[in-house]
């Protein structure tokens, strides 16, 4: 792994107790800035080569390593630690919709604060006003004081990313970001996930079903079918016709 690279991930399989390999012996190192889009059907793997990036589950051979470090051995404190630099931006949004547009992306610095602060919503000057930035980072500064659940879908999208940048990432996973919003609110959406690349410096994978998507917005693509990585290139490489083949021959 040389120092380029953030995360390095070492012929990794997960097989399921009912026997269902979820990923086959895949490797694969992701550069610092890197733009990712992670291609393929539902059922593919996508979703659990990021479960395992984020240790949300184990693998069962292989190593990852992020920052040089192996992440398979890490326990406790240690473990929560990494999560707070591992950005996870989810399909389902994971917002708290009782709670105001504030409150949750706030919430993208509970693991910089002991528990009873954030029960108590005790979080410092600065971190308010870095909320008040990271809405504004992603057009959706006039929405602070909304509860949640008055958004529509793009508009919850674009606070879990804000969420995230509080969370001041090394690296950020969007899982299926844009599969459940229209065409119109998914550039968008992909266009604030290329700012958090661009102009926060981080590195981004992103799971997509979309193949224009990933050729519009990726530095780099990756195709997964049936576990397995099937297809790794440059996107500027890469050929629409190259990403159908990524779904020759897959399940659903």
């Amino acid at each position: 792994m040389s120092d380029s690279d953030i995360l390095q991930v070492n012929h990794v399989t997960k097989l399921y107790p009912n026997g269902i390999k979820g990923l086959d012996d895949i490797s694969f190192n992701v550069k610092r800035g890197e733009f990712i889009a992670v291609v393929g059907l539902s059922g593919a793997g996508k979703s659990t080569l990021f479960r395992s990036i984020n240790r949300m589950q184990d693998i069962t051979n292989g190593e990852i390593f992020i920052n040089g470090t192996d992440i398979s051995k890490l326990k406790g404190k240690e473990l929560r630690h990494f999560r707070r630099k591992i950005g996870m931006i989810f399909q389902s949004f994971n917002l708290v919709n009782r709670l105001t547009v504030q409150k949750n992306v706030l919430s993208g610095r509970v693991g910089y604060y002991p528990t009873w602060k954030t029960i108590l919503g005790l979080y410092s000057k600065e971190d308010k006003e870095k909320a008040v930035r990271s809405l504004d980072h992603v057009n959706m500064l006039k929405k602070l004081y909304d509860r949640a659940d008055s958004l529509s879908g793009g508009q919850m999208q674009r606070v879990a990313i804000a969420r995230t940048m509080m969370q001041e990432p090394d690296l950020v996973l969007a899982d299926e970001p844009v599969a459940s919003l229209d065409p119109k609110t998914s550039e968008g959406v992909m266009k604030d996930l290329r700012n958090l690349n661009v102009k926060d410096h981080d590195t981004v994978l992103v799971n997509l079903h979309s193949i224009d998507l990933a050729l519009e917005f990726a530095d780099r693509i990756i195709g997964i079918r049936d576990g397995k990585l099937v297809f790794d290139k440059a996107a500027a490489q890469s050929t629409p016709d190259d990403l159908k083949e990524i779904y020759e021959g897959g399940n659903s």
